[in-house]
């Protein structure tokens, strides 16, 4: 299904950017760094004896995706962004329940967050054009993958929640800034940081650092 919904946001992006007439749309990729707040919220030890849990990851994980942008005049910008963070946890374990043995070995649990962001840019000053800020709304679809090793109950689950089986998703609000340079005609080459805030449980989601490459299309003077 992401891929899909992956294959769709990129065939619109592309639609979106040949139809352009009065070049103010660019596009832009990100890879980096993001940190979690979710992952390491789990209680692992909380409950009845006789048990194991493994539902923590690492806070710090990846994050890419893909922004459009149409650009307002020559400091604001409105756009569309989509990106999937992934934060991973390596467990092992060596065990038994009634007589039967249980060995994880090495095994990565993966947490995905699969954002869809609409967005508002508008640069600090127009005397340095390269700075800033971002404000917008996003909804989070997550995957979350747990072990949990009950001998008291003699059970072994193996699970990932997600949309589909568990209608995995909240909403929120980001917030970010971004400096970005001219490398030649058509890219500039930037970072960006941003954090996003779940108001439907009113927790922090994540936090990522950046780096961006953007293609302006056919770039104008604009004189707005």
């Amino acid at each position: 299904m992401n891929i899909k919904i992956i294959s769709l946001l990129g065939c619109l992006l592309f639609a979106l950017a040949t139809c352009a007439q009065k070049s103010r749309f660019s596009l832009q990729g990100l890879y980096g760094l993001n940190g979690n707040f979710f992952v390491r919220s789990y209680d692992e030890l909380g409950g009845p004896a006789g048990k194991t849990y493994f539902y923590k990851k690492s806070f710090i994980g990846t994050i890419s995706g893909i922004e459009l942008d149409y650009q307002l005049n020559k400091r604001s910008s409105l756009g569309i962004a989509y990106a999937r963070s992934s934060n991973t946890g390596t467990k092992n374990y060596k065990g038994s329940i009634n007589g039967t043995d249980i060995f994880i070995q090495d095994f990565k649990l993966r947490h995905l967050n699969n954002f869809y962001q609409v967005q508002y840019s508008n640069r600090f000053t127009s005397a340095n054009p390269g700075w800033q800020w971002q404000a917008g709304l996003f909804m989070v679809y997550d995957a979350r993958q747990t072990i949990a090793i009950e001998n008291w109950n003699n059970y072994l689950i193996i699970e990932e929640n997600n949309f589909k089986n568990s209608n995995s998703v909240e909403g929120g609000i980001l917030a970010g800034i971004a400096y970005s340079k001219k490398i030649d005609t058509h890219f500039e080459l930037g970072i960006k940081a941003k954090v996003y805030y779940l108001l439907s449980t009113s927790t922090m989601e994540a936090i990522t650092l950046t780096p961006t490459l953007r293609y302006r299309l056919l770039l104008r003077r604009l004189s707005g």
